[in-house]
């Protein structure tokens, strides 16, 4: 918010405290925990950064952009360029984080959450609240005789409105007496007793009314806890809700549940472990187990919780690696049921943890370590990993600009500049899909997008989602088109990072989005993007990781660590299948395709399958009548021919799909064809790809039954097929009476194919348009494609098929992978080790990459794990060993919309307004006078920043968030750079020394 003297949250607080104690000063403000950072994250972090002195500060040195001399998140540039305003105005002292030595680093004050310097990650004060801010030049804002630090008393820079009193507030409660002993006329007198307000408790649990679940009940769940932070004799003891939120929030335990976690624990019972962390050592087993609780039924929401397996033998809660050979509990009981069962390790004997390849794998000092943004006001929380730098140090909370509630949280990694948007919003549409059409036309307000492709699928929690990807245009940087974002998403002053630092992409945008559909009222979409040019590296990884459904969680869940073994295994076999409309319309997609053939080759032959491909025409079930030689009973590289055999020879493939190749002017004899004597009229692609799969007695040449022996004319026994629709009209078979049943007939036929797995992928005609042909409704192709979970590709722009091609492969030669995990993985976290000398080529095989040409990659839905390249297991070592850890999701949100504090609109209550509890309503009281710099507005109920107030000199720019005269950029470019230096502190051109 914006910095002022008058009152600026005066609010429902929620618990009578005493008087503030004296905070100590700020003491070098080195860090404190960023809001709702999971336990156990950020391991390593900050060792050996920020050691020694980087020297005192220099007004003429070019660099001060890049510079933080003091870690307290303003850029020295900033420091010695603006001024504020105050008697007399200045500046913040760049050699000292707490410039008016009132207990708040200068950066915190202004609401910054991170430096432009990486050194200082670990040293700074972020704020909790970067909405609300104070001045770094006055110890005491709002002059009520308490320093700022002592009215914020924990220095998170977020009022705490159960304890504390508002700096930017000299009458917190609006009793007409000052929060500290000094008077401020014309607002309260000084000396109050008990600055924070007193509101209603009814049954004396420390939780208000306006937010106690059952107001006349302590102990709502009956486990023996106050709801609140307060003692019910005789009934209860303090415990549950300890901040008086209304909310759970980290540390906490629910009033309404009387096992939080879920962990076979009660919360009364659980004194050395958390009561809202299932797996406080986070080493994969539950509590519960790791303890010897035996099996019970349900406990509140909780579901019956089955017990440890040996409940004569236990680990250490609290100690992720109980036996101290290096390898996690859970990772050495990689099923978690507490029982050392055939194949495991046991977590209590430091000798059998030993194996090389497990331990470069499954150490607690290899792990990738993991911070978790949580958002408990919106039940989010995103995770994030922090390997080789990417640790999304800038991070912003998002607020809903009408409530004041939090409602996401945004982040940016500066190495990969890789940039995220999670919200929680009211959903656009009907169901996933519909929400995802939404947003895609949302975005492309924002800049133009191209090359779209979709897919449905269920979250790890069993919600049901869309993953989709574009590329957008624009040349901004990362975090500018990152707070566009958020802005479309949430509104304008949801929140927004600091672009002082943020290089311009030079291809705009890849995009990788995910909508959740948790409920009716309940959407969560997260957005990651990063500069085209860096999306075929590890930023493309991290866009896709966070993107892909296992980077997102309710708030309560928490996360273990899962290892598994697995032996190495020979080559898979993968069937593709194209179905394609040879109509009229199709000639020059059908190029597209062809000319995709050769991507096509370099996915396939660096993957761990061995494919080959076919085709059939969506005139197969009846090819031109007949006539003219066209045929469905047998299939050859003729265009009378309405099928092509099975092939792992690509260049063949693609001259099918090439009307004229060697440009004679002559139709090339193995094209498909796109329209004549053996088109047909009604086309019927998803019905010709059922036909040449069923029995033969059809009527037709078929691809069944299965071959145990190559054959290019069946599908191999026990292999894997991928079916592929290429096609600008809806299948016709149904008419659209018929089509909702219709795609329930043929996800029934191709779901009972006898083959290891099936797979579908198409590129049709986009959501709404359509591209001249009929289109059934329900869309049957596209129902199909949800229902399988297969990527969607737009027909209507060419230059997407070839990305739409690769997607397709992409996911399938995954899934055909046999290396399935035992658990849902947060696919950032999973690292790969593997046996020395058992791969194809050289490889690191202690760390195998993240890589699609070398390496290994994971799809987090199918659970599954494959290997590309020089990292493919050699099939001459087949049997050797591949460890691969992970991180994994716990859920203990039985809820989808868990139930939230009654008042809530008394949170963002701001100015001199009052909560009136009885309408649940903001009420503005009066006018007050406000400090320099500032003036009254009615309309926000307090004081707004006056910029002709400030009078800035005419080298200096007014700046409206801060309330300050800043030097812009080279003194407003009026400086010659190659003889004159603009020296901040002053805003005037010097002579460069010596130039």
């Amino acid at each position: 918010m914006r910095i002022r003297s008058a009152p600026t949250a005066l609010s429902l607080s929620l618990l009578a405290t005493s008087l503030l104690v004296t905070a100590p000063a700020c003491d070098g403000c080195t860090t404190l925990a960023a809001e709702g950072e999971g336990e156990g994250e950020g391991e390593g972090e900050g060792e050996g950064e920020g050691e020694g002195d980087p020297g005192p500060s220099d007004p003429n040195d070019p660099d001060n952009p890049n510079k933080d001399t003091d870690c307290d998140g303003l850029s020295d540039a900033e420091e010695f360029g603006t001024v504020y305003p105050g008697d007399p105005p200045g500046g913040t002292d760049p050699d000292d984080a707490d410039s008016d030595d009132d207990g708040l680093s200068d950066g915190q004050e202004l609401g910054r959450t991170g430096s432009v310097e990486a050194r200082c990650d670990g040293q700074l004060d972020p704020d909790a609240d970067p909405a609300t801010t104070t001045n770094p030049r006055d110890a005491d804002s709002d002059d009520d005789g308490l320093s700022d630090g002592q009215e914020d008393a924990d220095h998170d820079g977020q009022l705490d409105r159960s304890s504390e009193t508002d700096p930017n507030n000299p009458d917190t409660d609006g009793d007409n007496l000052c929060d500290g002993p000094s008077d401020v006329p014309p607002v309260c007198t000084g000396g109050d007793t008990e600055p924070v307000p007193v509101v209603p408790d009814a049954d004396g649990d420390g939780l208000a009314d306006a937010v106690d679940p059952v107001p006349d009940d302590p102990d709502a769940d009956d486990d023996g806890l106050c709801d609140g932070n307060a003692d019910v004799a005789g009934i209860c003891v303090a415990g549950e809700d300890l901040d008086g939120d209304g909310w759970v929030d980290n540390g906490e335990s629910d009033p309404l549940q009387p096992d939080t976690d879920c962990d076979g624990i009660d919360d009364i019972d659980e004194t050395t472990t958390s009561r809202s962390n299932a797996d406080s050592d986070g080493d994969g087993i539950l509590d519960g187990i790791e303890l010897g609780v035996g099996a019970h039924g349900p406990v509140g929401d909780c579901p019956a919780f089955v017990g440890d397996g040996d409940v004569s033998t236990t680990t250490d809660p609290n100690d992720a690696d109980s036996d101290g050979d290096g390898v996690p509990d859970g990772a050495e009981d990689p099923n978690q049921n507490g029982r050392v069962d055939d194949g495991e390790l046991n977590p209590n004997d430091p000798a059998d943890g030993n194996d090389p390849v497990v331990q470069a794998a499954c150490a607690l000092d290899s792990l990738v370590p993991l911070v978790q943004r949580v958002v408990v006001e919106a039940d989010l929380q995103v995770a994030l990993p922090r390997r080789e730098g990417n640790d999304f140090a800038d991070h912003v909370p998002l607020r809903d600009p009408g409530s004041n509630l939090p409602v996401g949280v945004a982040g940016h990694d500066r190495d990969t500049r890789v940039a995220f948007v999670a919200v929680k919003r009211t959903p656009a549409g009907t169901d996933a899909p519909a929400d995802e059409t939404a947003l895609r036309a949302l975005l492309n307000g924002i800049g133009a997008l191209t090359t779209p492709t979709t897919n449905t699928f269920t979250t790890w929690d069993g919600y049901p989602a869309v993953h989709a990807s574009y590329r957008m245009a624009g040349a901004t940087g990362t975090k500018t088109r990152a707070n566009a974002i958020i802005n479309a998403l949430v509104g304008g002053g949801a929140g927004a990072f600091d672009v002082s630092d943020d290089p311009a992409a030079t291809s705009g945008f890849a995009v990788e989005a995910e909508v959740v559909r948790r409920s009716a009222q309940t959407t969560i979409v997260l957005v990651a993007l990063t500069p085209a040019e860096l999306f075929d590296g590890v930023s493309g990884f991290l866009c896709r990781d966070l993107a892909d459904g296992s980077a997102l969680a309710q708030a309560p869940d928490s996360t273990g660590v899962q290892c598994d073994r697995r032996e190495s295994e020979g080559f898979a076999q993968l069937d593709i299948l194209w179905s394609v409309d040879n109509s009229t319309s199709m000639n020059d997609e059908q190029e597209q395709v062809g000319l995709a053939a050769q991507a096509m080759r370099a996915r396939l032959e660096s993957a761990t399958v061995d494919y080959r491909v076919a085709a059939v025409t969506s005139g197969f079930y009846n090819p031109g009548g007949q006539a003219s030689g066209c045929t469905n009973q047998t299939c050859g590289d003729t265009t009378q021919n309405q099928c092509r055999p099975f092939t792992n020879d690509l260049d063949r493939f693609a001259s099918w799909f090439q009307q004229d190749a060697d440009n004679n002017g002559i139709n090339d004899v193995p094209w498909l064809g796109a329209g004549g004597t053996c088109n047909q009229t009604r086309e019927e692609i998803a019905h010709s790809a059922r036909l040449i799969l069923s029995d033969p007695a059809a009527g037709t040449v078929s691809f069944l039954p299965t071959q145990a022996a190559p054959d290019d004319s069946h599908v191999q026994e026990g292999g894997h097929l991928l079916l592929v629709f290429l096609g600008d009209a809806d299948d016709q078979y149904f008419d659209n009476a018929g089509a909702a049943a219709g795609i329930d007939e043929l996800e029934a036929f191709y779901r009972a194919l006898p083959v290891a797995s099936f797979q579908m992928g198409g590129i049709i005609c986009p959501v709404g348009d359509t591209c001249g042909e009929a289109q059934r409704t329900p869309h049957v192709l596209r129902g199909l494609l949800q229902r399988f979970g297969g990527i969607e590709g737009s027909l209507r722009d060419l230059n997407a098929i070839g990305p739409t091609v690769g997607a397709i492969l992409d996911q399938a030669l995954v899934n055909v992978s046999p290396y399935v995990l035992d658990r849902y993985p947060i696919t950032s976290t999973v690292k790969v080790a593997m046996a020395a000398g058992s791969t194809m080529g050289t490889c690191n095989t202690d760390d195998v990459p993240r890589s699609r040409e070398h390496g290994f990659d994971v799809d987090s839905t199918t659970r599954t794990v494959a290997f590309f390249g020089d990292c493919r297991p050699s099939p001459a070592a087949i049997g050797s060993l591949i460890a691969i850890s992970y991180r994994t999701w716990l859920d203990q949100s039985p809820l989808p919309d868990p139930p939230q504090p009654g008042c809530q609109v008394c949170a963002s209550c701001t100015g001199v307004e009052r909560c009136d509890l009885e309408a649940c309503a903001c009420v503005c009281d009066g006018e007050l006078s406000c400090t320099a710099g500032f003036r009254w507005d009615s309309d926000v109920c307090g004081c707004v920043c006056d910029v002709d107030a400030l009078a800035c000199d005419e080298t200096h720019l007014a700046d409206v968030s801060a309330c300050a005269c800043l030097c812009p950029a080279n003194c407003n470019d009026a400086c010659d750079t190659s003889t004159e230096l603009c020296q901040a502190s002053t805003c005037i051109c010097r002579p460069i020394l010596g130039g």
